[in-house]
């Protein structure tokens, strides 16, 4: 257990565990938190993890020669993000998990050579030349891995056949719009 110095309260995290009843079978309990005080907090409140995706919703064109996915997700300049491993790993993981559940059923659509647009929609802009397509990339990985069908790691952005630009547009609401046109 950590000590804090600050007049902030420590809490133990929850943990679990068994005890036989009269009749020899196993009961499961979970115990509350407790704080560095001592005393139970019965009624404490568990933090759920809110997805920024469930909040709003995704729109979807596709027509003969072009597809256009709206998606909410939310892009951070990779240039300039000072930040623990694990937090970029969870917003990369994200983001190529959000642009897999929208492509990947519509991906027997996509013909090479494909154009693919990025829009991004922020309150705020970013640095047209470095930031922007910074802020793409591990989407733009997952769209060509999709597109292509090479998953290897480096190997799918690379292709010839696809062409990658990069817009954005000040908007209230965080968003992405991927155009794909053959």
């Amino acid at each position: 257990m950590r000590i804090c110095r600050k007049k902030t309260k420590t809490k133990i995290s929850r943990f679990e565990f068994d005890i036989g009843n009269k009749e020899g079978q196993p009961r499961h309990f979970r115990c509350p938190t407790i704080d560095q005080k001592g005393d139970r907090a019965m009624n404490t409140r568990i933090k759920k993890n809110s997805r920024s995706w469930a909040k709003r919703s995704a729109k979807i064109e596709i027509c003969i020669d072009k597809a256009t996915f709206d998606i909410p997700l939310r892009t951070k300049s990779e240039a300039n993000c000072f930040e623990p491993w694990p937090v970029r790993h969870r917003r990369h993981s994200e983001q190529k998990r959000l642009v897999g559940t929208f492509l990947n059923p519509h991906r027997g659509l996509f013909r090479l050579p494909c154009r693919v647009v990025l829009t991004r929609f922020a309150p705020h802009e970013l640095d047209v030349f470095d930031n922007l397509p910074a802020s793409f990339k591990y989407i733009v990985d997952a769209i060509c891995a999709i597109i292509t069908g090479n998953y290897i790691a480096g190997r799918a952005d690379g292709d010839k056949r696809i062409s990658i630009s990069c817009d954005q547009v000040k908007s209230l609401e965080y968003g992405i719009r991927i155009e794909i046109s053959w």
